[in-house]
């Protein structure tokens, strides 16, 4: 809200403003619920767009999205078509499941690159830290003609795909974008005298040093926060009981509309179905609606 009104305030009253965007997907980082409030005033010119370009028409992904949306799953999320999998197995079976499923898709001839694991948690035995460095061993695994470097307890190593977690508008990259990593460049060969970590992001090639590294991290998996806003032709998602906390229906639903071809699940079916049956919503209490409406019934 803070950064709309910021926004409004720095355009001149004959500009058009056109918003784009879902409200059944997760709310703002910040506070308020801008665009939900927009719509609900019933004072702003909405338009609803119906037909669907991610997913084609007879897509099971986009059936599964609408079910999730309205709460209403049916039992066909068991079956297989051919854009949608759900792979069961319990919660100590995730890794071996995932590694099985990344290295199936590899000797299809796949790239990592064309697809994106999600995942609702950072912490704990499925979290995407401890799955990154079980993705990375399948994906990227070492090689003599792959430079790594050691930061922390986390190898960035040549080809690997990494995330980044800051806007850094002088290297136009943002917070949430995805890159490999190009080359690396030891101290002792780079012209600072540092070593040096090149990520390719889509053609822009950006330079980290040491003390740049913590605005990076795996992307082998990443949460499903960071990925609104994204696509990717193929998503895989875990999903078990111990995701319980995070796990609720406008979670569920921004994972599986990033799919635009192929959408696979792994995991527990039941933390799957109390997930999407979860209606939890964090109360935020905005002023923008009413105001709105005042101030179209004074006019």
């Amino acid at each position: 809200i803070n950064l709309f009104n910021s926004l409004l305030k720095g355009l001149k009253s004959n500009v058009k403003m056109v918003l784009v965007g879902d409200y059944n997907q997760l709310p703002s980082v910040g506070p308020g619920r801008l665009l939900r409030d927009l719509i609900e005033s019933e004072k702003i010119e909405t338009i609803y767009l119906n037909k669907l370009y991610r997913q084609s028409e007879n897509s099971y992904i986009t059936l599964l999205a609408s079910e999730i949306r309205d709460g209403d799953l049916s039992d066909n999320y068991l079956e297989t078509y051919g854009d949608y999998t759900f792979l069961k197995c319990s919660s100590q079976y995730i890794k071996k499941n995932l590694r099985n499923l990344c290295e199936q898709i590899k000797d299809k001839g796949y790239d990592y690159k064309d697809y994106q694991v999600l995942a609702p948690m950072y912490k704990g035995e499925n979290g995407i830290d401890l799955l990154n460095k079980e993705l990375q061993e399948v994906l990227n695994p070492p090689s003599e003609l792959k430079r790594e470097y050691k930061y922390g307890d986390v190898v960035f190593r040549e080809g690997d795909k990494v995330l980044q977690l800051l806007n850094m508008p002088d290297d136009n990259i943002y917070n949430g974008d995805i890159g490999i990593i190009k080359y690396i460049k030891f101290g002792n060969t780079s012209k600072s005298g540092k070593t040096e970590i090149y990520v390719d992001f889509d053609g822009n090639v950006v330079k980290y040093t040491p003390k740049d590294l913590i605005n990076i991290k795996h992307g082998f998996i990443i949460s499903i926060h960071k990925s609104q806003g994204s696509e990717f032709p193929m998503v895989i998602m875990p999903i078990v009981n111990s995701f319980n906390r995070m796990l609720y229906n406008k979670l569920i639903y921004t994972a599986v509309t990033r799919a635009k071809k192929a959408l696979m699940l792994v995991g527990d079916p039941r933390a799957f179905l109390n997930g999407v049956n979860n209606e939890r919503v964090e109360i935020r209490k905005t002023t923008l609606k009413d105001k709105i409406i005042n101030r179209y019934c004074n006019l």
